[in-house]
Parts: C-alpha cells; structure tokens; sequence
C-alpha cells in the first residue's frame, strides 16, 4: 500500500500516453524493419512493435533483455549501439525513448545509425524536454518526502498476499513489466544516499542538462550529425515522479508543455513518404525554419 501511484505502473501509463499521441495515426505494420537502441526489458518495444514489420530491441546490459516481457514479435539482442552487429541499410526506422542523453559520446552512435538507416528510412529518438528537467528539481524533496511517507504507510498496513490461478496469465503484470522494479525507493537508508538530485543523463551539471535539454539543442546535435530534422513534436507532460496532478498537466499542455520532445530525422535530402503519417501528431515544439545550424544552444529555447 502507497500514499500514490507506484512508480513502475505511472511510468507504464506514462509511455502508453507518448506513443500513443506519437504513432497515432501510423497504420500497423507500415514502418518496415525497425530497430530499437537501448530498448530495456521490452516494454517500449511491444507498444511500437506492431507498426513495424519486424522489430529488434537492443541494449548492452543482458540482465534488462533477460527480464523482457516475451512475445509481441520482439526479437532481443545485446549489444553496444557503438557497434551494431547489422549490415548496412538494415532498417526503415531506428527508434529510442530517452537513451541518447545517457551515452556521452554520442558521434560514434550516430554514425552507426546512419550506417544501419535505409535510404528513405526514418529514425524517431524521444527525447526530455527544458520542462521535464524542471520538473526534476522541482518535485525532488516531494518525491523524497512521499517516498518516506510510502515506508511509514507500508509498516503499519498489511498486504493480503495474492494467488494467481494455476494456468493464468496476468495481462496487466505483461503490459506494465520494467525490469527495474527494485526497492530503492523503499528504505530509508536511500533515500538518504539520495538526498541531493543528481544529474540525470551525461552532462557536466544541471545547468548544462537544462541547456542540452533544449528542443533547439537537440535539433542542432542532429542536424551536426548530417541528420536532417524533419519533425519535432511535443509530447505529454508528467511529473516524472507518479505524481498525478492530471489537471495541471492539462494546463501545462493547453501551453504548449511537454516533458519529452519526439524528433524525426531522415538523412540529408531525403523525405520519404512515410512521413505522412506523422501529420496528425501533437502539436511542433518548434519552428524548423528558426532551427540554428550551431550547436551552440540559447537560454530561451525549446521546451
């Protein structure tokens, strides 16, 4: 018993929101062979699988692969993104959900992409946003103080042990599955150790992460990378900690904030035609015309 939403289960619903707005108005199966970098247990993966015609999930620590969720057609494999094990011109989209701000050199990566991308092909990185690294500081010590709330609430309530049915398959322990359900947020002696935020992705500060985390910042790393960026779309906004506060995210999103951003890229001059079907998502996070061709990222820029 919890004082709110466990995490693990808020983050499921969380993602089932993003890709839901994202890939709205994508016919299943239309997006060819996709590749997925640092895909975790699975999870991702078997809500963006069936827009593809086939789909292989990667990432470089085994023990996440071991626990994925099975089935939807996922092939698993463990690898570095430094140096995938594929020939060239493998895959019509490469996809990943908030794993680039956590590899510090990412050049060799996107040359690896480019490598592995079709021509025609797309490839679509989510990536947070200004407001959700905001939104890290923000609800830091609330989350702490909910997280001790949560221990106390625990000591004193009992948990009626479940039985499952010989033969059953839970649906929603197969949908909401991440294989990082630990019980770090459990004990006080952690919470301690975690007293003070530390910086979420490869960046030298918070300062320097809230720059990077810029949509325009993003935008600029990719197009140096000779990507061209055909898209930059908002996602929906959360706390990043289970908090609900659905009607202030309501708010937030009517002005335009999103805790992650969706760029879809294409190698230069190229614009396939799949492209279409990203017509309908949410709302631009940011002008293309205005994008700067520097890396270099400004104060007031993107979200």
């Amino acid at each position: 018993m919890g004082v709110r939403q466990p995490w693990p289960v808020a983050r499921s619903l969380q993602r089932q929101r993003e890709l839901g707005a994202l890939f709205g108005g994508v016919p299943n199966g239309v997006l060819g062979d996709a590749l997925e970098i640092g895909g975790g247990d699975g999870f991702v993966a078997s809500l963006v699988a069936k827009y593809c015609r086939s789909f292989i999930t990667t990432d470089p620590f085994r023990p996440r692969l071991a626990t994925a969720s099975p089935g939807c057609g996922v092939r698993r494999l463990v690898c570095d993104a430094t140096t995938l094990p594929f020939r060239d011109g493998s895959f019509d989209l490469i996809f990943s959900s908030s794993v680039l701000e956590h590899i510090r050199d990412r050049g060799p990566v996107f040359a690896e992409m480019a490598r592995c991308l079709r021509p025609g092909g797309i490839m679509i990185h989510i990536m947070p946003s200004r407001t959700w690294k905001l939104f890290q500081l923000l609800f830091y010590y609330p989350h702490l103080f909910m997280g001790a709330l949560d221990i106390l609430v625990d000591k004193v309530a009992t948990k009626p042990k479940a039985r499952a049915l010989p033969g059953s398959v839970c649906a929603a322990e197969a949908t909401n599955r991440w294989s990082d359900q630990r019980v770090w947020g459990r004990s006080l002696r952690t919470i301690v150790r975690w007293s003070v935020p530390r910086v979420h992705g490869e960046f030298a500060g918070h300062w320097s992460e809230w720059l990077g985390f810029g949509a325009r910042s993003w935008a600029s790393e990719f197009q140096s990378a000779s990507f061209n960026v055909q898209r930059v779309l908002l996602l929906p906004l959360y706390s990043g900690y289970g908090f609900g506060l659905h009607r202030l995210r309501s708010m937030g999103e009517r002005f335009g904030l999103s805790s992650h951003n969706a760029f879809i890229l294409t190698k230069c001059g190229e614009k396939p035609d799949v492209l279409d079907c990203f017509e309908n998502a949410p709302a631009p996070a940011l002008s293309l015309s205005s994008t700067p061709s520097s890396a270099s990222p400004s104060p007031s820029s993107g979200s």
